[in-house]
């Protein structure tokens, strides 16, 4: 792993405990109405938007448990590469279906039976118009085709979660705007970037392991070859090394 990378999310965890920022965090996470959930999996089907200071507190759950940890990386190195060329769900998943970071999982997975169906369909929207963009940036740079069932993937709307209260959007956004309250102290301390922001789950883990200019061009390479061959030895090496690291 990138020794540097490391101690700044050494740095960055010692920083949130000094300023209470996990237990300020869970305050806001047990704003949230609990719900009723069948536990069907079909929202879990991507890399979800994570806040910083949410990354770290679950690097900090994980550091308790080494054995989760080599499980859970080479998911997390497949999840990444092929993201883009096949569609899985959520590499924190296990076999059972049960998400292994269930404690400490993110904001956007804990609100997203809170959503009406208008937010839904326009998120949705934004999300297609979004895969579209980069669908045109891989084939124009890259000569790649992307999958139409990856571009076009739908979440289904759920209509089974039961919660007495739902949280709405202004709430929401109070929520969010608490988050970014406290992410801002590690822009003054130089500990995290502009660039690093509406970051997914799975991107900040293998920042980890690979620098993001090396992981974007290997992401290229990995891409093409599973398109080509429905497998990658570029992939199969990287995934070796993860349980080495």
């Amino acid at each position: 792993m990138k020794k540097s990378y490391i101690k700044k999310i050494e740095k960055s965890i010692q920083l949130a405990k000094q300023n209470n920022f996990f237990d300020h965090l869970y305050r806001i996470y047990d704003g949230i109405g609990q719900g009723t959930c069948t536990g069907c999996t079909k929202c879990c089907m991507e890399s979800v938007h994570t806040h910083y200071i949410e990354f770290l507190n679950i690097v900090g759950y994980l550091k308790k448990n080494n054995a989760l940890c080599k499980e859970l990386f080479p998911r997390i190195i497949k999840y990444y590469f092929l993201e883009l060329v096949t569609k899985e769900r959520c590499p924190f998943l296990n076999e059972q279906g049960l998400c292994l970071i269930y404690d400490v999982r993110p904001l956007v997975c804990r609100v997203f039976g809170h959503w009406t169906k208008e937010e839904y369909k326009q998120n949705y929207k934004n999300t297609l118009n979004e895969n579209i963009h980069i669908k045109k940036v891989f084939k124009n740079h890259y000569k790649i085709h992307l999958p139409k069932e990856v571009v076009e993937y739908r979440i289904p709307y759920c209509e089974s979660f039961q919660v007495d209260q739902r949280i709405e959007t202004h709430q929401r956004q109070s929520m969010t705007d608490a988050i970014f309250t406290m992410e801002s102290r590690f822009f003054m301390g130089g500990l995290l970037e502009e660039s690093d922001l509406n970051t997914g789950l799975v991107s900040w883990f293998v920042n980890l392991i690979l620098d993001k200019e090396k992981a974007s061009e290997l992401r290229i390479q990995i891409m093409k070859e599973y398109l080509e061959n429905q497998n990658s030895e570029t992939l199969d090496e990287i995934i070796t090394k993860s349980y080495n690291a």
